[in-house]
């Protein structure tokens, strides 16, 4: 365990050494970086997290690390790269990764990815199933019709996950009713 939080640490400060830089009064901005850079930094990203991937054993301290280390790097890569492909890629991978885990914060990583997403160059089938973890987010907190608004969006892009979403979240409101 104390292996994993020194790893944590050392490679958070590396991210941040290579993607930041500072203004004359001492503030983080990110680097402006062109699409290439951006897309070896986005392969180095994944090659990172997937060295802190727990065995499927791993106890579950090791499991929280790195999931938590998924949350800071996915979110950080995304808000230094919006509008971009890997912006997106890296928020809505991350959310994925939570969500199969029953993390509660996947609907936060998911809205942090739809924010990040450009207009093109991205599955629509990824941003659908982002749409949807913002939705089940939603339903969580007893929002239903917040779901709904959020699934509406995904009607004409994903009409199968679409009538899937609204079946479900029809289901669990009527559950919260009785």
């Amino acid at each position: 365990m104390r292996h994993a939080l020194v790893l944590l640490a050392a490679s958070t400060l590396l991210q941040f050494a290579s993607f930041a830089a500072e203004t004359p009064d001492g503030t983080a901005v990110a680097k402006k970086v062109t699409p290439e850079e951006r897309r070896r930094r986005f392969e180095a990203l994944k090659k990172e997290l997937e060295a802190f991937r727990p065995a499927q054993d791993a106890e579950r301290d090791e499991v929280l690390v790195y999931l938590q280390q998924v949350i800071n790097a996915s979110t950080k890569f995304a808000k230094e790269n919006p509008k971009t492909p890997e912006g997106f890629e890296a928020a809505s991978s991350g959310a994925m990764q939570l969500a199969a885990r029953a993390h509660p914060k996947s609907s936060e990583l998911a809205q942090i990815a739809l924010d990040a997403a450009p207009s093109g160059g991205v599955d629509v089938r990824q941003v659908a199933i982002c749409w949807l973890l913002v939705a089940s987010g939603s339903m969580v907190k007893g929002d239903f019709a917040g779901a709904r608004v959020m699934v509406e969006k995904i009607k004409t892009t994903a009409p199968d996950l679409y009538a899937l979403a609204v079946k479900q979240i029809d289901e669990q409101e009527a559950k919260e009713k009785k």
